[in-house]
């Protein structure tokens, strides 16, 4: 194929090298990720597979024993989960139980200055 000679924009997420150990346990190993802008992206794995480590890594929820996780090309690795500029939705249990589900959900908009 010819090139066009423009060059491809940076990714939007990038993950290096990111490991995530659990004791004895590696569930991630030198994970290296790109998606970018306006793609859509699908994270399928079986049980145990490291799909929910990921997400819990980006969110800052989990720390990585290696790796870098940048975000529009920042790295957001020391950022408290508070004010890394990503929202998640993860299953009941790490849900605010005193809201409901639309109430989790806006909690995460109103933090970063969202309107209605």
């Amino acid at each position: 194929m010819a090139s066009s000679g423009l060059a491809a924009p940076p990714p939007l997420l990038r993950v290096e090298g990111l490991t995530v150990r659990f004791d004895a346990v590696t569930a991630l190993d030198t994970l290296d990720l790109e998606v970018g802008a306006g793609e859509l992206f699908v994270l399928l794995g079986g049980s145990g597979s490291g799909k929910t480590t990921l997400l819990r890594a980006i969110a800052g929820f989990v720390r990585p024993d290696a790796g870098r996780i940048l975000l529009d090309g920042a790295d957001i690795g020391s950022l408290p989960p508070h004010r890394r500029p990503v929202n998640t939705m993860f299953q009941s249990y790490a849900l605010f139980p005193h809201m409901s589900a639309a109430g989790n959900i806006a909690f995460g908009l109103r933090q970063k200055g969202a309107s209605r």
